[in-house]
């Protein structure tokens, strides 16, 4: 009689297995991209840009969501995989994802990454 113990490997690719926190995170993460809500000024003298500035609302959101998400995601499937079969390595590679959508959406809400100033 051995000791061995067995372990069982429930790992699916199927996608409703998956935490909800990562598809809304993702979902969230490609509207902004669309939607906006922007403010900015601009500033001139003799036809010259002195000073601009540019906020969007909308991706700063996105940007809190997704890393929010993004975190939820990988502490749900760490926490109780059992109840998120989903395969690990996926879910933290999209996790990952999540959390460099929100570096880009936050670069994007300062006007730092394709604002007009």
């Amino acid at each position: 009689m051995t000791n061995a113990r067995t372990t069982t490997d429930r790992s699916t690719m199927k996608l409703g297995e998956a935490p909800k926190t990562l598809w809304i995170g993702l979902v969230i993460g490609l509207i902004a991209f669309v939607v906006n809500l922007s403010f900015s000024s601009t500033s001139s003298e003799n036809g010259v840009m002195t000073s601009c500035s540019y906020f969007d609302i909308a991706a700063l959101g996105a940007a809190v969501a997704c890393v929010v998400c993004g975190i939820a995601s990988a502490v749900q499937r760490l926490r109780r995989p059992e109840r998120y079969p989903f395969t690990a390595w996926v879910v933290y590679l999209l996790s990952a994802v999540l959390i460099v959508l929100s570096v880009i959406h936050a670069l994007r809400a300062f006007g730092i990454l394709g604002g007009p100033c």
